[in-house]
């Protein structure tokens, strides 16, 4: 097993350029400026690295906001389409037609992968959730181009307040992102990129319980129709269904694979991800455990493994994909 820390991702290339831009040299190439040093970790435990830092090119273009609920919910379908693509002939028609639903509840950030009444498969996500996805992505795009420290005054804003008794939003903050930054059109790309990045492992993970077999309910499930989403709707109140620990560490790894196979997949065209965004939302967990030591009020902390243990499993695996796929 790797140390914590160790990052196996694609070598790095040149950031974008910082503001103001740097004049074109004689050549007319654009000149960069070496990238920031990574925020040091603010408590002991293991500190996931940034993803490797990216570059604009021809093939490209710079991408537009996400703005809102709406936005980020057709974001993380048209995501998992992606995912759903690039499995195998053997997983795919699994989880074809699982549909995704979303629980408006703010003060949780979670999903899960569950079954209906029926018995039909469907894979549930948290508006908390997706506030913190777009959170992390707004915070660590800034910082990557900037060279600015919003992650960890995010994080280190919102971890207490949501495993509060009274419960907190995930919600950025207004203030943490200085104004200055904030229409930078390359922060706004990078930070899509970033969402997208860390939506496709966290979906990656809970489509795998589906085609792996362990919600029960997705086996031989290539036919069927979608239930309607307010049917599926009620299964929320429910809450997620328990797993056992070795299956939440298979999840992670096919979950993470999966991230790398599509990544790999549209590189030609967009940005390809990597593991960097599953570890970045892994890095967030950390910091809500910290904060409320597996409180009860944070159901993701007791449905999953810690993320100390979680964060070198998915840098092991993607180390395994990146030996395969020099």
């Amino acid at each position: 097993m790797p140390p914590p820390g160790a990052y196996y991702g694609p070598p790095p290339q040149a950031p974008y350029p910082a503001a103001p831009y740097p004049a074109p040299a004689a050549t007319g190439a654009w000149t960069y400026p070496p990238p920031p040093a990574p925020a040091p970790y603010p408590a002991p435990g293991p500190a996931p690295a940034p993803a490797a830092p990216v570059s604009p090119s021809a093939n490209r273009p710079l991408l537009g906001p996400l703005l809102g609920s709406p936005a980020w919910q057709a974001e993380v379908r048209a995501v998992a389409k992606e995912l759903v693509a690039n499995l195998s002939a053997e997983y795919q028609p699994r989880v074809a037609n699982v549909p995704i639903v979303f629980d408006p509840n703010p003060n949780d950030v979670n999903a899960f992968a569950s079954c209906d009444n029926n018995g039909a498969p469907f894979v549930a996500a948290t508006e908390g959730l997706l506030d913190a996805v777009d959170a992390i992505s707004q915070t660590r795009a800034t910082d990557e181009l900037f060279g600015t420290q919003t992650y960890q005054t995010y994080a280190n804003l919102v971890a207490p307040a949501i495993v509060s008794k009274g419960g907190g939003s995930a919600l950025l903050p207004a203030g943490v992102i200085p104004a200055a930054y904030w229409m930078d059109p390359r922060r706004i790309s990078r930070a899509h990129e970033i969402f997208d990045e860390t939506v496709a492992f966290t979906f990656g993970h809970e489509l795998s319980h589906h085609y792996l077999g362990h919600t029960g309910c997705a086996m031989q499930q290539a036919g069927l129709l979608p239930q309607a989403l307010a049917q599926l709707g009620q299964l929320l109140t429910s809450g997620p269904a328990t797993f056992n620990q070795p299956n939440e560490m298979l999840a992670d790894n096919y979950g993470c694979r999966n991230t790398l196979d599509t990544g790999l997949a549209r590189s030609g065209v967009a940005y390809r991800w990597t593991e960097g965004g599953g570890l970045w939302l892994l890095d967030f967990f950390e910091h809500l455990s910290r904060a409320g030591v597996a409180s009860p009020l944070v159901s993701i902390l007791l449905s999953h493994p810690d993320p100390a243990l979680r964060i070198p499993l998915v840098q092991a695996a993607a180390s395994s994909w990146h030996l395969q796929h020099p």
